[in-house]
């Protein structure tokens, strides 16, 4: 691992993309034959700001010490979660679950509070280094529990009482290029963009 991205500043945009690899053939007699061959994994291009040289700089280095597609290193969800328990920072898994569940129970929201989580919220839980999504809107109940649908279905086993991030997780990423490069114009600012490919492990 080799380190976190800055955080600051934000990114100018950030074209964010699900990729399921898939094997797809139609028959002559016009049937489709789909079968999905890969984990899902997550993958984004990020445009920073205008920089300045000395923030620019900063960046470009940190992107230069990947060494290409060589390190991993974690960058931070640029955009909070929609769901209203997005805050609460004490949340657990409730029982173990085992690879490939995708039904999750969790405790720690407030009780009865209403959409604690979103569809297409990010969450991630303490032993992962994969992000998942949440693929619908739940209620927390009088006792501050609820049980979510995740997407894609879960890579590794949870333990009881597992920590879960739930407001803006860390993908850890390498860059899927091994170039990287800066632009710059007559006003002295600079331009830097990049693709990450999430890291299944």
């Amino acid at each position: 691992m080799s380190g976190q991205f800055p955080t600051s500043p934000n990114f100018r945009s950030l074209n964010f993309k699900d990729n399921r690899p898939t094997l797809l053939n139609q028959t002559l007699s016009g049937k489709k034959q789909v079968r999905q061959i890969g984990s899902q994994y997550f993958s984004f291009t990020v445009q920073m700001p205008p920089l300045q040289q000395e923030k620019s700089q900063e960046i470009f280095a940190f992107l230069q010490k990947q060494k290409g597609s060589f390190e991993d290193f974690t960058i931070a969800a640029p955009l909070d979660n929609l769901g209203a328990g997005k805050s609460e920072t004490d949340i657990q898994v409730v029982g173990s679950h085992v690879s490939g569940d995708a039904t999750i129970a969790l405790d720690g929201f407030t009780a009865n509070q209403t959409s604690a989580l979103k569809a297409g919220d990010l969450v991630k839980f303490a032993n992962h280094s994969k992000v998942y999504m949440v693929q619908n809107n739940i209620d927390a109940n009088s006792s501050g529990a609820l049980t979510l649908q995740i997407s894609p279905n879960l890579v590794t086993t949870l333990a009881d009482n597992e920590a879960v991030t739930v407001n803006k997780p860390s993908f850890t990423v390498y860059l899927e290029n091994n170039e990287i490069m800066y632009s710059t114009d007559a006003s002295g600012f600079y331009s830097i963009s990049f693709d990450v490919r999430e890291v299944i492990t």
